[in-house]
């Protein structure tokens, strides 16, 4: 475990790179030891450029089944999302000097997240989402749960959106074409749908970022 935040941006190359070209025990045994240290500091790339990247190392402990702990990976996920989402919100305040390709870059990963970890994210945004509403039976818990599903299309796709805005193709890229084509087939959209999946990941970044300041996201 580190607390020096060039020892743990190191870390988190190193699993990156380790886990692109295939040097799974190496990845693995970085992440190891970026997943003690965020454990005790989650904070500590907060405000470091590099917090994307390590939003993009949890995304790779959760697809790997590095912890055995549901509720856990449920709050990797939501860590992993918020991290994403810090760095996107850090690029656009540059606009109009943004990068639009680091921009790209960020929101296919947290559609990545949204759409690979869809179901974890459900409980959270059924929770805010129905606050005023809670369910106190199974089947209206359960209608609750299936509308909060219909939603995380509409949240996968505001990013795909905003990356059109930039790049009208997706940059060619066959995973957002493809979610793209999907979620436009099943589901009809409109800027009703837009503005509240904006919203809502507003309310979950604030959400997220909240529970993990207070110390009560388990992870």
């Amino acid at each position: 475990m580190t607390q020096n935040t060039e020892e743990l941006k190191e870390l988190v190359s190193a699993a990156i790179e380790n886990g692109q070209n295939g040097k799974i025990k190496a990845s693995k045994s970085a992440l190891r030891d970026i997943y003690s240290t965020i454990k005790n500091n989650p904070f500590l790339l907060w405000e470091d450029s590099y917090v994307s990247q390590l939003g993009k190392a949890i995304i790779m402990m959760i697809h790997w089944d590095m912890i055995d702990d549901e509720d856990e990976n449920i709050g990797l996920a939501h860590l992993a999302y918020l991290y994403i989402s810090k760095a996107i919100e850090k690029e656009e305040s540059l606009q109009p000097e943004s990068d639009k390709c680091e921009l790209f870059r960020l929101r296919k990963d947290r559609i990545i997240i949204m759409k690979s970890f869809d179901d974890f994210f459900v409980e959270s945004l059924q929770n805010f989402y129905f606050s005023d509403n809670k369910a106190t039976d199974l089947d209206t818990y359960n209608e609750q749960r299936k509308a909060v599903l219909s939603r995380l299309p509409f949240m996968q796709f505001s990013d795909i959106y905003l990356i059109e805005q930039d790049y009208p193709n997706l940059r060619d890229d066959e995973f957002l074409l493809e979610l793209a084509n999907m979620i436009e087939h099943d589901q009809e959209f409109t800027n009703e749908n837009l503005n509240e999946a904006f919203l809502l990941h507003k309310i979950l970044y604030k959400f997220t970022y909240e529970e993990l300041k207070k110390g009560e996201l388990v992870y």
